[in-house]
């Protein structure tokens, strides 16, 4: 985005541009989970249930959300990575999506 593209309206003044803009938003990130079960019947009042349960499943990853809270900030540099300025991605705080990660459940009913 570019910054120079408007201005800050002066202290104690409201702007004129509008209160929202629908087309100022992230790309959809769906998650997706997945979970099986089977039940085993080993007696009559007796059963076993296995369950696993899996969060994101296909293991996507997404960035994060970009900063937009400071249109006047310049864009800084620290190791050659961004690390400041409108817009600014931060992908060294662990701050995307989660690993594939998953879950085995068992219970035993009697």
């Amino acid at each position: 985005m570019n910054p120079a593209a408007w201005t800050d309206p002066p202290a104690g003044q409201f702007g004129t541009s509008a209160a929202y803009y629908s087309d100022y938003r992230q790309t959809r990130r769906p998650t997706e989970n997945m979970s099986v079960a089977r039940v085993f019947r080993i007696k009559e009042r007796a059963s076993l249930e296995l369950r696993a349960e899996f969060t994101n499943i296909f293991n996507r990853y997404t960035l994060p959300a970009p900063s937009s809270t400071n249109a006047a900030a310049t864009t800084s540099r620290t190791n050659g990575l961004l690390s400041a300025g409108f817009g600014f991605i931060n992908t060294t705080n662990g701050a995307g999506s989660a690993p594939r990660a998953g879950t085995l459940v068992a219970r035993f009913r009697f």
